[in-house]
């Protein structure tokens, strides 16, 4: 071994002591098209398979001024059970107190997650600004650059960058994300599943008939593994800068997705599948 190689090594290990990734440059022409292929099928398994387990799930809305300073913040906490047909949202915390139960209901008739999970599931997407955009979207483009290898948490992915596309296909949502969004979507080597997104806009994006323009939009995204094979959202943090008509609105959303449990019962799930789980730790 050369001295060049013994101070790369102690570098690398170094970095992963730290906690910070470490990255390999290609060292091969990757053939992306199978690979995406297999990214959007794990995707898809994960979503079904998020229906597997009960969960907690924070909305954190921060109003913000055209500076970026805080000027207020509400939170929702919910505890989300899938039930045979959809999913049981109760609320249990509204910015730190407990709800009414006329709240509880009121959220458990609005089913926000349920009408998200459905659009994921069925692959559309919604012209929400609040919401971003799918981040099955992010999978779906059509020119990615091969960034090498980068650890993650301990998990080995391959890092993908885009830059904003000219002339993409398509004419909805998904086509005026690729002409405005750069960024980089790492996949895990094993599985290809999406382990993280860094997403932001280099030019406004037009929404609802034109009349709600979004200035700037930052998407940041991280998954978990939860069972040898399923990787499910920790996070998703949503900053934008847009105007309706003439008023300027300035907004970071983040949702936070904790203490994943699998249901014990559910049909077809036997004990071994079961012990190959690792939830994340419930929030204290």
């Amino acid at each position: 071994m050369t001295l060049t190689s013994i101070k790369s090594a102690a570098l690398a290990a170094a970095l992963l002591g730290a906690g910070l990734a470490v990255v390999s440059a290609p060292s091969t022409v990757l053939d992306l098209p199978p690979l995406l292929k297999q990214a959007r099928e794990a995707q898809r398994a994960d979503i079904v398979g998020w229906a597997e387990y009960r969960f907690q799930r924070q909305e954190r809305v921060e109003e913000l001024t055209d500076t970026g300073q805080v000027k207020s913040v509400r939170t929702l906490d919910y505890e989300i059970t899938p039930l045979q047909d959809g999913f049981e949202e109760r609320l249990i915390k509204r910015d730190g107190l407990d709800p009414t139960e006329g709240e509880i209901e009121d959220h458990r008739r609005e089913g926000r997650f349920q009408k998200h999970y459905q659009t994921l599931l069925a692959g559309s997407e919604e012209e929400d600004p609040e919401g971003g955009y799918s981040i099955s979207t992010l999978l779906r483009l059509t020119e990615y650059r091969d960034a090498g290898r980068e650890t993650i948490d301990g998990i080995e992915c391959r890092r993908l960058d885009f830059e904003p596309q000219h002339n993409p296909p398509g004419s909805g949502l998904e086509a005026r994300i690729a002409e405005a969004m750069s960024g980089s979507i790492w996949l895990s080597v094993e599985g290809a599943h999406l382990v993280r997104a860094r997403t932001t806009s280099t030019r406004p994006i037009t929404l609802s008939l034109g009349l709600f323009k979004v200035q700037s939009l930052e998407v940041a995204f991280d998954a978990g593994r939860i069972a040898p094979d399923r990787f499910l959202p920790r996070q998703l943090s949503i900053v934008s800068h847009a105007r309706l008509v003439f008023l300027g609105q300035h907004r970071r959303r983040v949702f936070t997705y904790s203490g994943y449990a699998p249901l014990p019962d559910k049909p077809g799930r036997d004990s071994s599948a079961r012990q190959q789980d690792h939830p994340l730790p419930r929030p204290g």
